[in-house]
């Protein structure tokens, strides 16, 4: 992710809602992709551009408590929600303690997702423009909560509906999924980036590229529900290295495109941000994937030379084989189709 500034000088950061410097209010034109310097007033963000012109956006129904949302509309969008928000269609019970909080965190995680989509040029509508468009509901179980319905929520993806639990908002939650399905890197982002994976499979594959997907991932026509049943019994098979990017994406061809598409996310984001701090001077441009992999390559190196230096476990411990290399090219030039339809 780029860095921001506000207009004092002062380093301010994706969620802020305002300067803590000189008190300034800040928002996000998803528009522009910037973050703006201005005033509210009455539901409107006032700024002025380069050249000192006034400009206003209508904000976010949900900029106050407890979302705090920094994100703008433009100002004659219909909408009261922004581009993110709306995509929401259930949240968890705002009269529990904890779920204000989860709720803002899913929502942060979510608007950093949707930035990633937007800077890819991917198609992000929600269901007031495509029936089959981004929707999102975060549920609980009675695990969290003993007075809903539902015994256990899994998180998932039906034809544009993600499904998350809204616990997974919790750090201690969070740690013991991670235990117990033996996922050390489950992060709620993560969680975003691998079902969104799963919509833009049913969105971006044609006829012509669902052959190639074959070649490449595997046939997804053999029976999901077999699939997973023999993977949670068994494990993923032995040296499963050499073709995956985790375990989880031996199970079936359409969790290890999700898996892989959650990947490619990650390093997209994750360059981006080394760009933005001086770690790379490399920029990515369309149709220079084995340029973007070198110079992911050679970041991911200083990351865990870092983490070495304090102690800790490779940031990145991941190996880019040649098979997954044309797991992500594949990503890669789906992703360059779209955008230059868009």
């Amino acid at each position: 992710m780029k860095r921001f500034y506000c207009d004092c000088g002062q380093e301010v950061y994706f969620h802020n809602t305002h300067c803590e410097h000189c008190g300034r209010d800040l928002a996000f034109d998803p528009i522009s992709m910037k973050l703006l310097c201005g005033h509210r007033e009455l539901g409107r963000f006032i700024s002025q551009d380069s050249q000192h012109r006034t400009q206003s956006y209508k904000t976010c129904v949900n900029h106050t408590e407890p979302l705090n949302c920094n994100w703008l509309l433009s100002a004659d969008d219909p909408h009261s929600q922004c581009i993110s928000c709306r995509t929401t269609q259930t949240i968890p019970d705002l009269s529990r303690p904890k779920n204000p909080l989860r709720w803002k965190k899913l929502e942060q995680a979510k608007r950093r997702l949707f930035y990633t989509l937007l800077s890819l040029g991917l198609d992000v509508r929600g269901r007031e423009l495509d029936e089959q468009g981004l929707a999102f509901q975060f549920l609980e179980d009675q695990r969290t909560n003993p007075h809903v319905a539902i015994e256990h929520v899994l998180t998932g993806h039906v034809n544009g509906l993600i499904t998350l639990n809204a616990a997974e908002a919790d750090e201690g939650f969070l740690h013991t999924m991670k235990e117990a399905m033996n996922e050390p890197y489950r992060t709620l982002l993560g969680h975003f980036r691998h079902e969104v994976g799963h919509y833009y499979w049913m969105k971006l594959l044609s006829e012509e590229a669902l052959v190639q997907f074959r070649r490449v991932f595997g046939d997804e026509r053999f029976d999901y529900q077999r699939a997973l049943s023999i993977y949670y019994q068994y494990g993923p098979a032995r040296h499963w290295e050499v073709s995956f990017i985790s375990g989880y994406a031996t199970s079936h061809p359409f969790e290890d495109w999700a898996e892989t598409w959650a990947h490619y996310l990650h390093i997209t984001d994750t360059l981006d941000t080394a760009h933005a701090y001086g770690l790379t001077n490399y920029e990515p441009s369309r149709n220079d994937f084995d340029t973007w992999i070198a110079e992911w390559t050679r970041v991911t190196q200083l990351m865990n030379a870092l983490n070495r230096s304090m102690g800790l476990a490779d940031a990145y411990p991941f190996v880019l084989t040649p098979i997954i290399l044309s797991k992500l090219r594949f990503i890669d030039q789906l992703i360059d189709s779209q955008a230059r339809e868009q």
